[in-house]
This record gives structure tokens, C-alpha cells and sequence, in this order.
């Protein structure tokens, strides 16, 4: 039976995914276009005049919600005639909020993200499925992106008095090792050259049954997958036990960045938090790093302004950072979350002195930044590059690097390729590297 005229199939429906938060959500948003793709759209992070918008959101603070609002805001009067859709994790914990914005066609909660196609064709109705069966274009299903975010783990059952994640993601359950698996190969099939583990608590991974952890699952990805690189988002100081950090030391493939949230050098905040370490495991973690592998970096977070916080706490979060020497801290302000525990706390710290004391720790944090860099100006070190130009690309430990194009003609950038180059000079927050060869 021949096809009318007038078919529109998926593949004239352009796709495009903003995605704020986390790399948690970032491997949400990659999952997302891959099925958008695999049901015949075309996805894409530089659309013009996309027909459906989609904005994969973060509640974390209320200023992640007020970005949500100007991005969903900005897309409608941008593209009136867009399907305008929310979801994720200010999606999760507001969704009837959202939906009574006037910008705003539908809300996908982010427990229901998983339907957000289907969602979508329900919605637009006119449109014929096109079932391309081909794995798409992977650079395009990870959405303008070179790293692949795999997600090994959601949810959280640490309950820390300030988050509202455990609302929004549920309890703590593990992805099956098979699928990791299965996952990575394919999309090292496909050319991708680094992956990041990515998850809400992936020191827990495997808790649900006896012969299973996160160590257990990286030498598994190391022993059953080809990737060149593999990334950990992020552990606790607590769950970086010996085996787990020896297998860093045994194997090249693992990168050389290990993100350590710190949140308070107050051991008082950090028990009002509910936080399962104190600033003193902190430092050791940081110092058994630094012992095993001496070239890699350390990242943080940390909050301040928590309620009850004194100058005393605040002196204590800042004499930890200097003390650390870190690679680099995400000072967050702290930010009342409903349905958190610290929301109903008495105490709260003024904004105008939150402020201050935010200055002051990312003051000794770009200290600190720059320290780490000047340390490996003339080494040379893998990059993989996220464009042809050489405008962005990172080290296996974390570096930003660019090629200054007025210093060094000679290095070869190609978007998704590994190149060994040698640091040369720090520029701002990132280096200028020259070609070793």
C-alpha cells in the first residue's frame, strides 16, 4: 500500500535536549536521545528551529529551579510554535508547578522519564513512526558531547538533611552488570573513547546482593570491554578502600580524577548533614590518593551558609581546602530545599554573609587550581579532544586544555580523538598544550 503525500514521519521531527545538573542527568539526557533517535527523530545540541524542546532539569538549589524556569521560558518565546516539554528532577518534585507555567506543553516527571518518548508521539499525534533500525549517529546521541555517561546506579538511601535527591530519585538500586556491559561495548563499537560511571551513590553499587561492588564492576568493564578510558564520577571518602584504589594504580585505562565531596570542614555541620565522614577521613582519602597515584587530581564540593554555620565552621572549610591542595572545588551556597530536614532548621545564615564566605573559599579554590596546574607545565599527557579546532579537550586527570593556534600550529585536533601533548602554560582556568611530536 503506497504511502500518502502527506506522511510526516519522525525523522522531519527535530529533537532538541538542554540538560542541566549533574552528569547523572547528563547520561539520562544521552539515554534519551539514543531512544529518540532509535524511534526515527533527529537529535541534535545545535537545532535552530527544533519541533520539540526538552529540558532535562535539576532541582539541587532553588537557583537550578530558576534557571529550569528562564530556559523553559526562553525556549517557548524562541520557538512558539516547539513542543515545550519538562522533565527531570524539578519535573519530579513540582510537576503540577510546572505544568501551570504558561510556557510549558508537558511535563514528563523524572520517575516517569523512561516514557518520555512515547510521552512525546502521544502528544504530537500526526506524525508516523519511522523505524530506521540503526544505532544513529552515537556522537549525536551523546549530544554534542565526546564522553559517554553511563549510568550504573540510582537513587540514594543516605538521606543527608540538606538533599532532596532521595525525593526526586527514589531508593538506592543498582544497574545489572550485564547491561553496563553490554552498553559500554557497544558504544565503544561505535568509536566512543571514554565513558563515566555515573550515579547518585556509586560506592553502594552492588549492595543488593553479596558478590558485587563498584571495584568488582570496574575490573569487569576493564577485563570484558576494549573503552580506552574510564571515568568515575564521583565517591565518597569513606568508600575509597584500598582494593578499590589499587586498581587505579594497576591499570593506565582508569583516569587519573577522583571526585571527593567534602561539603563542610566542620565536623559539627558534617554530622548536622548527616554526612557518613568526617574532615579528618577527608584529608586522609585525599592523602592516600596523592601516596598511590602522585599525578592525579582531586576534585570537591562544598557548601557553605548551612544553617547554623559560625566562623568557626566556615575557618574550618576553608583551612581543610588549603590544606588539601585540591584540582578544583564546586562551591555551592546553601540553598532551602522543601522536604529536607535543614529546611526546618532554625539558624539560617544571612545571604549577604553566604556570599562572603562563598568569595572567600573559591578564592583559595583558584589558588589551589592554579598550583595544581603549574605542577605539570612540560608534561606530556593524553587529551581527548571535544572539537576539531582544539578550542576544548581534557587530560586523563582532568586538565582543560586548548591549542593556542598564534603558539603551536603543529597539534592535530580531531573531535573524539586521543592525541599525546605537552603543557606548555596556564591560561585562566585551563592550560595551552603543544604537539610532543
Amino acid at each position: 500500500m503506497g504511502e500518502t503525500t502527506n506522511t510526516k514521519y519522525m525523522s522531519n521531527c527535530k529533537v532538541y535536549i538542554e540538560t542541566h545538573g549533574c552528569k547523572l542527568n547528563m547520561a539520562d539526557s544521552q539515554s534519551m536521545s539514543s531512544e529518540f533517535e532509535g524511534r526515527g527523530f533527529t537529535v541534535s545540541d545545535q537545532i535552530n528551529s527544533p519541533d520539540v524542546y526538552i529540558l532535562n532539569s535539576c532541582t539541587v538549589t532553588s537557583m537550578a529551579d530558576k534557571k529550569a524556569r528562564k530556559s523553559l521560558n526562553s525556549a517557548k518565546k524562541r520557538w512558539p510554535n516547539a513542543l515545550i516539554v519538562a522533565t527531570g528532577c524539578y519535573a519530579e518534585r513540582a510537576d503540577r508547578e510546572l505544568s501551570e507555567m504558561g510556557s510549558v506543553d508537558l511535563v514528563v516527571r523524572g520517575t516517569n522519564k523512561s516514557e518520555i518518548v512515547s510521552s512525546v508521539v502521544e502528544y504530537i499525534g500526526d506524525y508516523e513512526y519511522l523505524d530506521t533500525q540503526n544505532e544513529g549517529n552515537v556522537i549525536g546521541n551523546l549530544l554534542g558531547r565526546t564522553r559517554a555517561s553511563i549510568k550504573i546506579q540510582e537513587g540514594c538511601d543516605q538521606v543527608c538533611s540538606y538533599c532532596i535527591v532521595p525525593k526526586v530519585r527514589g531508593r538506592e538500586r543498582s544497574v545489572p552488570v550485564i547491561k553496563i556491559l553490554e552498553s559500554i561495548i557497544r558504544l565503544s563499537n561505535l568509536g566512543v573513547k571514554e565513558v563515566i560511571l555515573t550515579g547518585t551513590q556509586l560506592g553502594s553499587y552492588g549492595f543488593e546482593t553479596t558478590d558485587m561492588s563498584l571495584a568488582k564492576l570496574i575490573e569487569a568493564i576493564l577485563k570484558e570491554t576494549d573503552i580506552q578510558r574510564l571515568r568515575v564520577s564521583s565517591i565518597q571518602p569513606q568508600e575509597l578502600t584500598g582494593g578499590l584504589l589499587n586498581i587505579w594504580h594497576t591499570n593506565n585505562r582508569l583516569c587519573k580524577h577522583f571526585h571527593l565531596p567534602l561539603q563542610s570542614g566542620s565536623n559539627k555541620i558534617l554530622k548536622n548533614m548527616r554526612r557518613r565522614y568526617t574532615s579528618d577521613m577527608f584529608l586522609r582519602s585525599v592523602e592516600r590518593i596523592r601516596n598511590l597515584i602522585s599525578d592525579a587530581s582531586i576534585t570537591t564540593d562544598v557548601i557553605t551558609g548551612f544553617p547554623g554555620e559560625t566562623e568557626e565552621d566556615h575557618n574550618a572549610s576553608f583551612s581543610v581546602l588549603e590544606r588539601a591542595r585540591l584540582a578544583d572545588a564546586h562551591v555551592f551556597r546553601y540553598s532551602d530545599r522543601p522536604g529536607t530536614t535543614s529546611f526546618h532548621m532554625q539558624e539560617k545564615v544571612h545571604g549577604n554573609l553566604i556570599n562572603q564566605r562563598a568569595f572567600e573559599l573559591r578564592k583559595i579554590t583558584l589558588q589551589n587550581a592554579k598550583r595544581h596546574m603549574s605542577s605539570f607545565i612540560g608534561d606530556s599527557r593524553p587529551v581527548l579532544w571535544e572539537d576539531n579546532h582544539g578550542k576544548s579537550g581534557l587530560t586523563d586527570n582532568y586538565i582543560r586544555v586548548k591549542i593556542d593556534a598564534s603558539y603551536d600550529k603543529t597539534v592535530k585536533s580531531k573531535k573524539n580523538e586521543i592525541e599525546l601533548v605537552k603543557l606548555v602554560k596556564i591560561s585562566g582556568k585551563e592550560m595551552i598544550v603543544e604537539s610532543v611530536s
